[in-house]
Parts: C-alpha cells; sequence; structure tokens
C-alpha cells in the first residue's frame, strides 16, 4: 500500500489497515524487511489485539465505555512497539524501496547530493559610476540577462579587484573586496583610492562551504 503522510494514520480505520498490510507482509517474509519470526510474532499479536478491540467498537451495540477504554489500551500498546519497527525499516539501506513502501513507510534512506560550485560564471555589468563608487549588477552566465537568480546553492558573488597601470589578464591575481548577495551592488573605491586609476574586476560564486565557480570575464573602470 502507498506511503501516508504521516505514514501511521491517525483515523483508525485507516490504521487498522495500514496495521493490518504491515503485519501481513513481515509475518509472510521478515527477512525481507530486516527482521527475524519472533519480531513479526510480536508485532501479529498486537495487531490482532488492536484490530479484536477495534471490531469491538466499531458496533453501536457493543461500544461500551469498557470497550473504548480496552480499544485505547490496544491502540497504545501497539503503536509503542510497530513504530520503532517502522522506523527501524524505513532507516535500513538493506531494506529497498519497494518494500518499504509497500508496507506503508516513508524510504529515508536516500543519500542527499553535495551541493558543488556551479559550472558557469557571474558576469558582472557596470549600471552606474559617482565619485568614489560604482554600481555593478551580476547574473549567471547560462541565464537571460534579465535575470537575477544565483545558481542553485550559491551563497553570494565573491567581487575581486585592483587598480592596476598595466593590464591585467589573470582574475587569479586580483585581490577579494567584497561579498555580493543582492544585485545590483554599491562598490566603495578604498580610501586613498587614485581618481583616473583603471581598476580590474572579476567575480566568481561561492557555496556555502566556501568553495567557488570560475571566474567571471575581467571588466574595467576608471576610478572617479
Amino acid at each position: 500500500m502507498p506511503a501516508i503522510a504521516p505514514y501511521i494514520p491517525s483515523k483508525q480505520a485507516l490504521l487498522s489497515t495500514w496495521l493490518t498490510n504491515f503485519s501481513a507482509l513481515i509475518t509472510a517474509t521478515p527477512s525481507a524487511y530486516g527482521l527475524l519470526s519472533t519480531d513479526a510474532t510480536t508485532i501479529s499479536t498486537a495487531v490482532a489485539a488492536f484490530n479484536a478491540a477495534y471490531s469491538v467498537i466499531t458496533s453501536p451495540n457493543t461500544k461500551t465505555k469498557a470497550a473504548v477504554s480496552t480499544k485505547n489500551t490496544a491502540q497504545v500498546t501497539v503503536l509503542q512497539i510497530v513504530r520503532p519497527y517502522a522506523q527501524q525499516i524505513s532507516n535500513n539501506p538493506g531494506v529497498t524501496s519497494a518494500n518499504k513502501i509497500a508496507l506503508g513507510l516513508n524510504p529515508k534512506t536516500s543519500t542527499p547530493s553535495a551541493i558543488t560550485p556551479p559550472a558557469s560564471n557571474p558576469i558582472l555589468a557596470i549600471l552606474s559610476q559617482n565619485p568614489g563608487l560604482v554600481n555593478l549588477t551580476y547574473r549567471d552566465s547560462l541565464t537571460s540577462p534579465n535575470s537575477k537568480a544565483k545558481p542553485y546553492g550559491v551563497k553570494s558573488c565573491q567581487l575581486y579587484g585592483m587598480a592596476s597601470a598595466t593590464v591585467i589578464t589573470n582574475p587569479s591575481s586580483l585581490n577579494q573586496l567584497a561579498t555580493m548577495t543582492k544585485s545590483p551592488f554599491q562598490f566603495q573605491f578604498p580610501t586613498g583610492y587614485t581618481k583616473g586609476a583603471t581598476w580590474y574586476l572579476a567575480a566568481v560564486w561561492q557555496i556555502q562551504k566556501g568553495t567557488q565557480s570560475p571566474f567571471s570575464p575581467i571588466i574595467t573602470v576608471v576610478a572617479s
């Protein structure tokens, strides 16, 4: 039967069906679920007791306070027994996802994919310039010019740059200047900067763990 979220139903009619299926499959082949025949017997005994108590209160003629109390006790007992088994099976990598789903569980054994830096790079552009500062925009090299979205897993865009009287073609020689998290970004030239100097700027995407994408192409701006 398909998994239900939460996987153990809260409605008693559905709970009875879920428990019956859970017990029947484990009783048939306990080893397929990483269990022993003694585990299957423990489960089936508790499930049978709950179903017997539950069937009594489904009829108005037999639904007494005592019968309801007996059912409540049986429900607490069966859940105390079944829930740890359900969690054990759900987390067991040796049990197939198909068998977990057949039990009505939500598999929890998938390995999360590590977030890696994107193969793409930022594209820098100058939006405007004022004395002592420059307004920059950035986007991903694989998106449209109008998109401001960063690639999946990217925490920030790291700005690198320096002033130089000679042409710089290798961005790895640039100094880290700022962390940009939103575009556009206002970059202020450092105190004591030289007006008229040519600045070479480039950027990289950076993920949470600090690893980075390839550099963007270098752009230039003359400090004013």
